[in-house]
């Protein structure tokens, strides 16, 4: 992966093709409207995410958590679960520990029905997570913080719930990457010494797309403890 530090300016094209069901996904508003989608979806969704679209981010940063952190015990959070198309990859390798979030009811039973989740919950990762601080040794998320569903706000809290030396190995739409804040607030919780980047590269979400998005992975530090937004 490559490392954080100068990274290359990326072309920013239109990647996501003609996909009817990527461009309505991509145009949610509103968190009435993500739930809508995903309860048509739910039962589908792995096939027209696999299948018809080629779907590679899930491997992608299930390899990037494992790179990291190898520790198969480790206590994980999968955000925006979905169906639990990431979690599943960290299972196929080991991983045991696993957790899910995600705003969807419909979602949350098809990731149930896996049964590789140690616990699953449905709640609006907006909100304060209903999570003990210092509870994880990773959070893992790929496909959340993109169009119409989350932008950067859900990261101090993501910081507060991971340990020390907790490992985020998440993607972030490059729409989102400045118009939404992201980088901003990496860049300002580096500066105040909360966490590290590891390594962010610039891929494809989809096998046969152009990139179009950031896939970073980022530590938490040991110091200071408070992670809230400033």
């Amino acid at each position: 992966m490559t490392r954080c530090e100068n990274p290359k300016k990326q072309n920013t094209e239109q990647a996501v093709g003609a996909s009817g069901f990527v461009t309505e996904a991509y145009n949610l508003k509103d968190p009435d409207n993500v739930k809508a989608f995903y309860a048509k979806w739910a039962d589908d969704y792995d096939h027209q995410m696999t299948h018809n679209l080629n779907y590679v981010s899930p491997e992608f940063i299930a390899r990037a958590m494992q790179q990291f952190l190898v520790n198969k015990d480790a206590k994980i959070l999968d955000m925006g679960c979905g169906t639990g198309l990431t979690a599943s990859q960290m299972f196929i390798s080991g991983y045991t520990q696993l957790y899910g979030i995600d705003l969807s009811a419909e979602m949350v039973k098809v990731a149930a029905e896996r049964g590789i989740y140690t616990g699953l919950k449905t709640a609006d990762i907006n909100h304060p997570l209903d999570y003990d601080d210092d509870a994880f040794d990773g959070v893992i998320s790929s496909g959340t913080f993109t169009h119409g569903h989350v932008g950067a706000q859900p990261l101090a809290e993501i910081f507060r719930i991971l340990k020390p030396d907790g490992i985020l190995a998440c993607t972030v739409h490059r729409d989102l990457w400045q118009g939404r804040g992201f980088e901003q607030v990496f860049k300002q919780m580096q500066d105040h010494k909360k966490i590290r980047c590891l390594s962010r590269e610039f891929g494809r979400y989809y096998a046969n797309s152009a990139p179009e998005g950031w896939f970073c992975v980022y530590q938490k530090t040991a110091w200071p403890k408070t992670y809230r937004s400033e």
